[in-house]
């Protein structure tokens, strides 16, 4: 969910953006949480951090908005100074304390599922704007850019010369380009 997606479904009603922005982003926010709390909470002491990081997110927005393009890396920063905190809480309260190693480690997890939430973020969001260029330019996308096939394994397939495979490619892929543009993604063609 974008900044633009969440902004205009809080327009119309707040209480469904709430839960369009809790589905989206609940499983990125509880692996950053459990990542965490994994060795001191329970899992109603996840759930509780996990609540209490939508409900920073949601009163952050009502007091102050998001400018365009924070969403993502806002709700990365409240869930884990939230897990930070109720880390420190757990640990306290148990008399527990943690090597400086193991924090380490455990801050180098949630870095590597921030990426990898970043890139499923993306791949969800190009996935569909292919599938929204319609027939044949997202079968042609598909199969160049996924299946790796060249032009004239791709022309063999759909009946169409190779000639006119590349030039629907070329228009697809600019299509693409200025989609993803308008939704805050850069796309470069070695990374699709």
């Amino acid at each position: 969910m974008t900044d633009a997606e969440y902004r205009e479904l809080y327009s119309s009603s707040p209480a469904a953006a709430q839960q369009a922005l809790f589905e989206y982003y609940f499983n990125y926010v509880y692996a950053v949480v459990f990542n965490r709390l994994r060795s001191c909470g329970t899992h109603e002491d996840i759930e509780e951090c996990v609540s209490d990081v939508f409900s920073a997110v949601f009163v952050r927005y009502e007091k102050e908005g998001f400018a365009p393009g924070d969403l993502k890396n806002l709700i990365a920063t409240i869930a884990t100074r939230k897990a930070i905190s109720s880390f420190r809480s757990l640990s306290a309260r148990s008399g527990r304390t943690a090597p400086i190693d193991e924090m380490t480690e455990e801050i180098a997890d949630v870095s590597s599922i921030v990426a990898d939430a970043e890139r499923n973020e993306l791949q969800d969001v190009l996935l569909r704007c292919v599938n929204e260029l319609g027939e044949p330019d997202s079968t042609i996308m598909i199969q160049k850019y996924y299946y790796n096939l060249n032009s004239n394994e791709i022309a063999a397939k759909l009946s169409m010369t190779p000639a006119a495979v590349r030039v629907r490619c070329g228009r697809a892929l600019k299509k693409l380009r200025d989609v993803l543009s308008s939704l805050g993604f850069s796309l470069k063609e070695g990374n699709i």
